[in-house]
């Protein structure tokens, strides 16, 4: 289950649109900025490896600056490097610790990590901040879900959709949160059924994750 790989590159927004251009970044090809467009570029050629070892770089000249822990974060979820996207996250947190990204992305990691009761306790502290939250009540009806709370899932759902009309993801969750809440609640199909499904092949945010792989822990 982890993120749209577009998702990442949207925290280079900043980066690539300020008074630097491209052409002066690259001028000076050590600098933090360079560093992040050239990550930027390296995800459009989906150069997984290479973006990791650019956002290290990018992270070790600033390591007070979110953006390459962030998006460290995100790509680690795309790949199904899950238990380091929780770190990259939780270091962007310990750096600033309302940062809804880096929350976002961690509850989405404990979504997947099969930590249900951690996920919830975070995606809350996101819908308190922000009911209009479409994707947070999308994200705390998984953990329910996870947890075999499905009715209580599927008005999480319902109240994402209420944000969020017609989202295909959500009313794909919504459904498949119908059809386990009818398998028996005792039968180990059940419990296998929420499990894969949860974890198949796709993110919270419905995006489709590769293999496992790693990017290196070194928040």
């Amino acid at each position: 289950m982890v993120r749209n790989a577009l998702a990442t590159m949207c925290l280079f927004a900043g980066v690539a649109t300020g008074i630097l251009s491209v052409d002066t970044a690259f001028a000076d090809a050590g600098t933090k900025e360079s560093l992040l467009i050239q990550a930027l570029q390296a995800e459009s050629a989906r150069h997984d490896d290479q973006v990791a070892e650019l956002l290290h770089q990018a992270h070790a000249l600033d390591p007070f600056d979110l953006t390459p822990l962030l998006a460290l974060g995100r790509l680690s979820l795309r790949i199904g490097a899950t238990e380091e996207a929780a770190e990259f996250f939780q270091a962007a947190l310990a750096i600033e610790g309302d940062n809804r990204d880096a929350r976002r992305g961690l509850a989405d990691a404990f979504v997947d990590l099969d930590r249900a009761e951690d996920a919830l306790a975070v995606y809350d502290v996101l819908i308190s901040q922000d009911a209009g939250d479409g994707l947070a009540w999308n994200g705390k009806g998984l953990a329910l879900d996870l947890s075999g709370r499905h009715d209580e899932a599927q008005a999480a759902f319902k109240a994402a959709l209420a944000i969020i009309p017609e989202d295909p993801q959500v009313l794909a969750n919504l459904e498949l949160s119908r059809t386990l809440a009818e398998a028996p609640a005792e039968s180990p199909e059940a419990t296998d059924t929420v499990t894969l499904a949860l974890n198949a092949d796709t993110t919270v945010a419905g995006g489709v994750i590769a293999q496992p792989n790693t990017v290196g822990r070194d928040p």
